[in-house]
Order: C-alpha cells, then sequence, then structure tokens
C-alpha cells in the first residue's frame, strides 16, 4: 500500500476520475456532483433522506439519521459557510479499501474540511483504516477532518431541531430585529416579549426564532425551549 491517497471526483461533465488528493488543495469539491450515493432495498437499516441547505439552491444527502444530525449541526454553525454529500471518494494508491466522507464542508475562512459520522461499531479494525486514510488525505490536501460522534446534550439537540424551522434568512427584518433587541435587553419569556414588543404577533414570532436560531437572541440550549416560559435575551441584556 503506497503512501499517497488517491481522490475519485466528478468532472463537470460528470465523468468519474481519479488523481493524487494534493492536487485538489484548491478544488471547489463543495460545487461537484457526488460519487456516491446510498443504495436503496428491503431490509436497510438506515435511512438515507436530503438536507435542503437553507438559502441555497441544493440539497445534500444524508445516508443515515446520524449524518441528518450532523447536515442541521453544520447548517447550526456560523463558521461553515456551506458543504455538499459525498463529492470525493479517498483511497491509497493501489489499493481497493476507500472511503467516501460524509461531507465536504467550506469554512467561513476558506478552508476546507472533510466530515465523517462515526460509524455504530466504529470501534474495529475497519474504522481505525479509515481514520487513518482520512488523517493521510486531509495533511496531503490540506483539508480539516472532522469526525461526528453523535453524542451531545439531547436537550440542546431538540432544541436545535426544532428551531431549524426558522433558519432560513428570508425571516430577516431588520426593524423588527431592532425593537426585539431593545424589548429583551431585559430577559423575559418569549411570549411575553412578543407581546410587548407590538408587532404583528405571526410574523414577527417567526422573525424572532430566527434571530434565536442565528444567535440574535439568546436561550438557554440546555433546557427545552418553551415560549411560554423559556427566557430571552439580548447580547446585551442585563
Amino acid at each position: 500500500m503506497g503512501d499517497v491517497v488517491w481522490a475519485q471526483v466528478r468532472s463537470d461533465a460528470g465523468r468519474l476520475v481519479d488523481r493524487p488528493v494534493s492536487e485538489l488543495r484548491q478544488v471547489r469539491l463543495e460545487r461537484h456532483e457526488p460519487v456516491w450515493q446510498p443504495e436503496r432495498y428491503r431490509g436497510r437499516r438506515a435511512i438515507a433522506t436530503w438536507w435542503r441547505l437553507a438559502d441555497q439552491a441544493w440539497h445534500v444527502g444524508c445516508g443515515t439519521l446520524q449524518a441528518r444530525e450532523a447536515a442541521l449541526w453544520l447548517e447550526f454553525d456560523p463558521q461553515v459557510v456551506t458543504f455538499a454529500a459525498w463529492p470525493v471518494r479517498l483511497s491509497w494508491a493501489g489499493s481497493a479499501q476507500s472511503c467516501v466522507p460524509d461531507f465536504f464542508v467550506r469554512m467561513a475562512d476558506g478552508q476546507a474540511m472533510l466530515l465523517v459520522c462515526r460509524p455504530g461499531d466504529g470501534t474495529g479494525s475497519r474504522w481505525a483504516q479509515a481514520q487513518e486514510l482520512l488523517k493521510a488525505a486531509g495533511q496531503q490536501a490540506d483539508w480539516r477532518v472532522r469526525v461526528h460522534d453523535g453524542v451531545e446534550d439531547a436537550v440542546v439537540a431538540r432544541n436545535r431541531q426544532r428551531l431549524s424551522r426558522w433558519r432560513h434568512t428570508r425571516l430577516r427584518d431588520a426593524e423588527t430585529e431592532r425593537i426585539l433587541q431593545q424589548v429583551f435587553a431585559r430577559p423575559q419569556p418569549f411570549t411575553e416579549g412578543i407581546r410587548a414588543s407590538g408587532l404583528p404577533e405571526l410574523p414577527t414570532v417567526a422573525r424572532a426564532l430566527h434571530l434565536i436560531w442565528s444567535r440574535g437572541l439568546l436561550i438557554d440550549w440546555t433546557k427545552p425551549f418553551v415560549p411560554a416560559h423559556s427566557l430571552v435575551w439580548s447580547m446585551g441584556a442585563r
């Protein structure tokens, strides 16, 4: 087995091409089509879904529910610009062993990152070999590599899942944000603050929930978000 990592990607014409991963340092793989998709068959335990990126014109594939959770986690991270599913297959030179990372991620600082979800049996030799391959690919292409373990606070995960419905930037409104920042300068329950704003209730609720998602308004994410009771406050609250 050689030390050079090879990458298989799709060309602009849709053909599969292979090249040393070091040649992909400047390639925007987040714009490339997948080289792989999960097979659908009777008895498959994993659930393949598609996740719509907020305010972007494409979906990303999620081969498992864990990958879908990872996609939501990536959307919530303000340092993530965009990401794509399965645009590269990695392998050692001269080896049939390969690995397709779940996501190729572009960060706000321009850095690329591979994200792979740890499998349910992620303690065996096959997973160890995949980690070695990913690490080498990251070093040769100057990519970060991150493993999503899927282990986090369940309440935080539920809050994030619920509020993701209001992640789209079409809900932004500068005047509403200005008023809500003033209203929540004193921490108070979400529902009371909406009522105190004097703004139309339904659109204001949606815009306020978007502000919570984007951290324009703050909550305690470790506690279940209940609009009638959960405290909300703005950055400079006292």
